[in-house]
């Protein structure tokens, strides 16, 4: 998958008596209006190195579930609907890490102990998911797991099941609703330590990053978007209709470098 990050190098701009004008000539010059295409990673660091060999890195600021659930979606849109199934459940897997995070941060275990910790299941999916179902009950948010809906995922995902484009779509909606859902419970108890996981999210980056080297953020648009977890009417939106929209939708058009018909 390949996206498009600015092009714009704030190192040459630094070099110059940084006005208006100043600003508006070094666009023209390194042609910035055309982003720079890199390829969607899993690390979320991505170099661009200017005319002038400058190096800047550029991160993300979405959180993995929700770049995960984009790039199902796309799959789904496209056809792909074991490819869709597969994502969406990684997505699913991912915001149940991030939660887990939120519900230590608030019990004030500290994100060193969390990581060392998290190593000793991160490749033990059912652990995660006890761990998850245990704090939710201790927090009071609602458990949204079905048991039918992990059958159906392993069917796809060990037993190489090919679901059909409904039962993809029904499969997205659950994982669709799962999130956003439990992000609004979150957002009502535990607001401040959902803003310290988006915080840690953003700076976790930053021992990766060489000196003089610059670290930019940059956004793009996903559906599940933790950025309109405020909107009074975040969450009502159907799966389909943001198939929909997506396929209609000019930034997914700008970031998401692929044909979207």
């Amino acid at each position: 998958m390949i996206i498009g990050i600015s092009s714009f190098c704030w190192q040459c701009f630094n070099e110059t008596s940084k006005t208006k004008e100043d600003y508006e000539e070094l666009k023209k010059e390194l042609n910035s209006e055309i982003d720079f295409e890199v390829e969607l990673n899993d690390e979320n660091l991505y170099e661009f190195i200017c005319p002038k060999n400058h190096r800047s890195l550029t991160q993300l600021q979405e959180q993995k579930f929700e770049i995960l659930f984009d790039i199902a979606s796309l799959a789904l849109i496209d056809g792909y609907t074991k490819e869709a199934v597969s994502s969406y459940s990684s997505s699913l897997e991912r915001f149940i890490e991030y939660c887990i995070l939120i519900f230590s941060l608030k019990n004030s275990v500290t994100i060193e102990s969390f990581i060392k910790t998290w190593k000793q299941m991160a490749n033990q999916s059912e652990r995660q998911l006890g761990a998850f179902l245990i704090l939710c009950l201790q927090e009071g948010i609602s458990n949204r797991i079905e048991e039918s809906r992990s059958t159906f995922r392993n069917k796809v995902i060990h037993k190489g099941y090919i679901p059909s484009s409904k039962e993809a779509i029904d499969y997205g909606q659950y994982v669709m609703a799962f999130i956003q859902n439990t992000l609004k419970d979150l957002n009502r108890t535990s607001y401040e330590y959902l803003q310290q996981a988006m915080h840690i999210h953003l700076t976790k980056n930053g021992d990766k990053v060489p000196e003089n080297v610059r670290l930019a953020n940059a956004s793009m648009p996903t559906i599940l978007s933790l950025r309109s977890i405020q909107d009074q009417d975040y969450g009502n939106i159907s799966l389909i209709d943001a198939l929909n929209s997506v396929k209609e939708n000019g930034f997914y058009k700008h970031f998401y470098r692929k044909k979207i018909q």
